[in-house]
């Protein structure tokens, strides 16, 4: 059986863009509309030269992240001309969170300390909202296995919410792990989360080092080592969990910040002076923040805060609630909008209106054997 699905959306400038669908996708095809000067609801369209306006991708014989692209050439007059090429990155990738896509490894050549953490990578070709991985840092191993958010990028460098005051500069590795549009690999809603940091403030904010995805009325707990000196957040008093209420959340890239119903005014300062314990103190287990269900409301009517909607009544915490969330659907990678080797990508800097059509199929002939099936 086939079907053709089709839909329209407004990208974010320079923002991936993530489109779920659960089908078996054979063909894709986007058209910028924007680009190609039609006018679409509030935003107006304007021909302009050197931009992508049409992509293609069949996922039996494309590699992902790759299309076959027609982008404009210089307006004269009213027209512009189409020449037809490729995008090499940043292409049409075909997603699925049971089957995720590998990335090469880059090696890390330093990083520099600081309240957020500037790594230092050539030509990495990161993006803001991917998730990276760090492993392999010979001096600074207490960083070591941490997944981060890409807060800020160069062509050499990429920024993290890490707190890396007063480490050691090290060389290491890192890989790309996925992006914050994407679903988790795990298939699972809500995750464990590492902390980046923890105000002393009443209601207290975690600061977390990926984009944690939790709403209001869930309940966390915390799994804290010693070494952070937050024993308040410990089971190590009554030996039961310590339970909190999320009172609001931002999830945006670069402040990842949940709000939770505790007064942490006199707790212990999280990782002490440095904002994360030194190489001298490892090995030790990272911080995470463990969701634990949704809960009553009667934990933060105090702060005045009003779910919407409302949690089932005032019902107890459902400990260990997970979702499954596992999804496929297609990505559309973003750059400057043509098709450079080195800083290409679909979408480009401008706020843009988009259509797509895709094919998919339950069953096809003869079967998808391309580069992104097994």
């Amino acid at each position: 059986m086939t079907q053709v699905c089709t839909g329209m959306f407004t990208n974010v400038a320079s923002t991936p863009f993530f489109i779920p669908l659960q089908q078996q996708v054979c063909e894709f095809r986007l058209k910028n509309l924007t680009r190609s000067g039609v006018t679409v609801g509030s935003v107006s369209g304007s021909l302009t030269s050197t931009r992508i306006v049409e992509a293609f991708f069949n996922a039996s014989y494309m590699n992902n992240g790759t299309a076959q692209i027609i982008q404009n050439g210089t307006v004269s007059g009213i027209l512009a001309p189409m020449n037809n090429g490729v995008c090499a990155i940043n292409g049409i990738t075909i997603y699925s969170s049971t089957n995720p896509q590998s990335y090469s490894v880059v090696a890390i050549q330093s990083f520099t300390p600081g309240t957020t953490t500037v790594w230092g990578a050539t030509a990495h070709g990161y993006q803001v909202g991917d998730t990276v991985r760090v492993y392999g840092l010979t001096s600074a191993p207490q960083f070591s296995g941490l997944a981060m958010t890409v807060t800020a990028v160069t062509t050499n460098t990429f920024t993290t919410l890490l707190n890396s005051t007063g480490a050691t500069t090290s060389v290491g590795s890192v890989i790309k792990t996925g992006n914050f549009l994407l679903p988790t690999k795990s298939g699972t809603y809500p995750e464990n989360r590492v902390i980046a940091a923890i105000t002393n403030a009443n209601p207290m904010v975690i600061t977390t080092l990926v984009q944690q995805n939790y709403y209001v009325g869930d309940v966390v707990t915390f799994s804290i080592p010693s070494v952070f000196g937050i024993p308040q957040l410990s089971a190590q008093t009554s030996g039961l969990p310590v339970q909190a209420t999320v009172i609001s959340a931002n999830n945006a890239v670069g402040t990842q910040t949940v709000t939770l119903a505790v007064n942490s005014t006199s707790f212990g300062v999280f990782g002490g002076a440095n904002g994360w314990p030194g190489s001298s103190s490892y090995p030790f287990s990272m911080p995470i923040m463990v969701p634990q269900g949704e809960g009553n409301i009667n934990n933060f009517q105090a702060f005045g805060v009003t779910p919407s909607p409302l949690p089932y009544a005032n019902q107890d915490v459902l400990s260990f609630a997970k979702q499954g969330i596992g999804a496929n659907g297609v990505y559309v990678g973003a750059g400057d909008g043509t098709n450079s080797a080195t800083t290409g990508g679909i979408i480009g800097s401008t706020v843009d209106v988009w259509e797509w059509r895709c094919i998919t199929s339950l069953q096809e002939f003869p079967p998808l054997l391309g580069p992104n099936y097994v």
